[in-house]
């Protein structure tokens, strides 16, 4: 049997998160303003060298003009800068109104806070919220809640796995635990109730192959791996742990496809042991081990750590989608792996033509290092941090 590794705590705690101006370059114009005394020739040879091409605007009382541009325009604007005939010269940039999502208890989403995701979605350019458009996220699990009005119309496609059969439309939450997962990963945003995923705007792959108790056994896990594959998982998140198994490996390997373009990004918890003990499949190569730490980035006592870990991201006291409606709050390393999960599919969005390989490489360097200098057994490469993704 697969044993769940999480312990629950039903502890409430309340972090704010604030956003700031995002700015993105607007293609094809930038702004220079030329020294005084140059003459018009000699603004169109300046010009003519950096790529910029013709005035279209000005900059009232400024004297500045706003000139197209052939290329890069932040390439156009260096070089147009480098000219001692330029006062300054920069890509002609497009701001946004700062947004914050109108989601009930967004402020109370720490997790999100920690791990820096407004950050990210501004420079993912997701700061509008859309609800669908993302990479397909696998959630193996107990199951999920498709009536809970932060994750109807999330799910892509639904099974459930006994003896080894899959069996599809089956995938009905009994437990608590998918639920909860499902909503850190993919909840919907700006709908004015509850909470929001780190990948919100990823659809869902559910495949349940743990029970009412939680637990599950190994060919239903197998099976499920394989199943969220073929559906198209680009991530595929499992919140439980147990012991090695062969077949568990072999569609870990197969999902994995060596991390080629039609691999999966495999995502497990470490283990809620709080000792050395590695958990499978987050101990399996293929997979990215994830840690947990707590709202001030300590890690949490019950998260198993090892030379395997990988990533931490928050685990403790986090919120998120209850079966049979509401929100509440669990603790473990169950809860930090689909932050984890979220991450990988935003990368996966935003690079689409990547292998699995390169996205988990993008996904190690978008942490901010803890602990010892580099990898070390209680935060791998850091706590996920999602202002440095690449």
């Amino acid at each position: 049997m697969i044993r769940n590794a999480i312990r629950v705590l039903l502890l409430a705690v309340a972090v704010s998160l604030f956003g700031s101006t995002p700015v993105l370059a607007q293609p094809g114009t930038v702004i220079v303003k030329y020294r005084s005394g140059v003459s018009s020739a000699q603004r169109g040879s300046v010009a003519r060298r950096a790529g910029a091409r013709r005035t279209v605007g000005t900059v009232r009382a400024q004297g500045a003009r706003v000139m197209s541009v052939s290329g890069d325009p932040v390439a156009v604007a260096r070089r147009l800068a480098s000219s001692d005939q330029v006062v300054f010269a920069e890509a002609n940039r497009r701001v946004r109104a700062t947004r914050t999502p109108n989601d009930r208890l967004y402020r109370q989403l720490g997790g999100l806070a920690e791990i820096n995701a407004a950050a990210g979605w501004r420079a993912l350019g997701l700061d509008a919220f859309p609800v669908s458009g993302g990479a397909p996220v696998g959630v193996i699990d107990t199951g999920i809640d498709t009536g809970h009005e932060d994750l109807a119309g999330k799910v892509k496609a639904c099974a459930g796995a006994v003896n080894g059969r899959i069996k599809t439309g089956a995938c009905v939450d009994d437990n608590d635990h998918g639920t909860h997962v499902a909503g850190t990963i993919a909840a919907t945003p700006n709908n004015r109730v509850g909470v929001l995923g780190v990948a919100f705007n990823s659809p869902l792959i559910v495949c349940k192959a743990l029970d009412a108790a939680g637990s599950g056994k190994l060919a239903d896990v197998a099976s499920c791996i394989a199943w969220a594959h073929e559906q198209g998982a680009r991530v595929i998140s499992m919140s439980l742990g147990g012991p090695a198994s062969v077949s568990i490996r072999t569609a870990v390997r197969a999902a994995w496809s060596r991390g080629g373009a039609h691999g999966s990004v495999v995502v497990a918890a470490a283990g809620n042991d709080g000792n050395t003990a590695t958990d499978f499949p987050a101990g399996y190569p293929e997979v990215v081990s994830v840690a947990a730490v707590d709202d001030a980035g300590r890690h949490a006592s019950f998260s198993n750590a090892n030379a395997d870990v990988e990533i931490a991201a928050p685990g403790v006291q986090v919120l998120s989608t209850h079966r049979g409606g509401g929100y509440v709050r669990f603790s473990g390393t169950s809860m930090a792996t689909p932050h984890v999960a979220g991450a990988a599919a935003l990368l996966w969005g935003a690079h689409p033509r990547s292998t699995a390989a390169s996205i988990r490489k993008r996904l190690d360097g978008s942490v901010t290092d803890s602990g010892p200098a580099g990898r070390d057994p209680s935060f791998g490469w850091g706590v996920l941090d999602l202002a440095r993704v690449p």
